[in-house]
């Protein structure tokens, strides 16, 4: 079924993959009607992606907000319009304004979740790179460079300020989301680049933990617990408050895990992202930004 449905969301995708020319993004950029009526027709099929109680009616809503999404991508000035009334996915633009990231997940049956997005790149010849979901078949998925064809899904909720370059590779760092497992969820810090060929990557050893050196860290906690995973500008880090098992003997099982109070983090440091134990963020008082909403 995972194998029909990548070929499905790649034929839906590679009706708009290349080819257009484009305008690049203006100052002040005008935006046709049919944005704005396609927006409206978006916001109804993913409603009922999100909404819907039977789990057929949800991906049926999801393959047509695909179809509709290439085709609304393909319009003038697409590129620019910021789909505000779009509320149920995610819309993350690179700081450098080269490309932006659509992604969103659909609960399944058994309430898990699959995930879905694509990435539009700011050029004069279209560009869209499919996202297609793996992260089931990638375990455990911190050791592994994947392309947008093999993707560790997650509905990401914060693409960092700042790059960062390592031999010429411009790197991004996401922050997502991914409901995961009916009794528990996860959070997820991972790179995306760019190869010299343009195509996207995700997933790259730059992450330094006491355990050695990981392609992208993966938070799993149990299902009725908020665990706060977030960019903080003043700190200069990302944040993660710590997860510990609420009993001792389910140690290793991530479905009993929850946030205790604690903060840790990630400070870039030497070219990497460097884990770091127990902050003190007492006097802080910035919200942490929220995740993607959960069907």
């Amino acid at each position: 079924m995972r194998t029909f449905l990548g070929i499905c969301i790649v034929i839906l995708f590679s009706t708009g993959v290349s080819g257009q020319k484009t305008d690049q993004v203006d100052a002040i950029p005008s935006f046709p009607d049919e944005l704005y009526q396609d927006q409206i027709e978006l916001s109804r099929y993913m409603w009922i992606a999100q909404q819907s109680d039977s789990a057929f009616e949800r991906n049926d809503a999801n393959y047509l907000f695909i179809r509709k999404l290439v085709q609304t991508l393909r319009l003038e000035s697409a590129y620019a319009f910021p789909f505000d009334s779009l509320k149920m996915i995610s819309k993350l633009e690179s700081p450098d304004q080269k490309f932006k990231i659509f992604s969103w997940q659909v609960k399944q049956e058994g309430a898990s979740y699959r995930h879905f997005g694509c990435i539009l790149m700011n050029q004069k010849v279209f560009a869209l790179f499919p996202l297609i979901d793996h992260s089931d078949e990638l375990t455990p998925g911190t050791d592994t460079v994947v392309g947008h064809k093999n993707w560790f899904g997650s509905a990401y909720y914060q693409i960092l300020p700042k790059t960062f370059k390592s031999k010429g590779i411009t790197y991004y760092t996401l922050i997502g989301y991914d409901g995961f497992e009916p009794f528990s969820q996860r959070k997820i810090i991972d790179l995306l680049w760019f190869d010299k060929e343009g195509q996207p990557h995700f997933g790259a050893p730059f992450f330094l933990l006491p355990g050695g050196v990981f392609t992208r860290v993966i938070f799993e906690y149990s299902k009725d617990a908020n665990m706060q995973l977030r960019w903080d500008p003043e700190e200069k880090k990302i944040i993660a408050e710590h997860l510990v098992p609420r009993n001792e003997e389910n140690r290793g099982l991530y479905f009993d895990y929850v946030p205790d109070g604690s903060f840790d983090g990630f400070s870039f440091k030497k070219g990497r992202w460097t884990y770091e134990d127990n902050i003190d963020l007492r006097m802080k008082t910035n919200p942490s930004p929220a995740s993607p909403r959960k069907p």
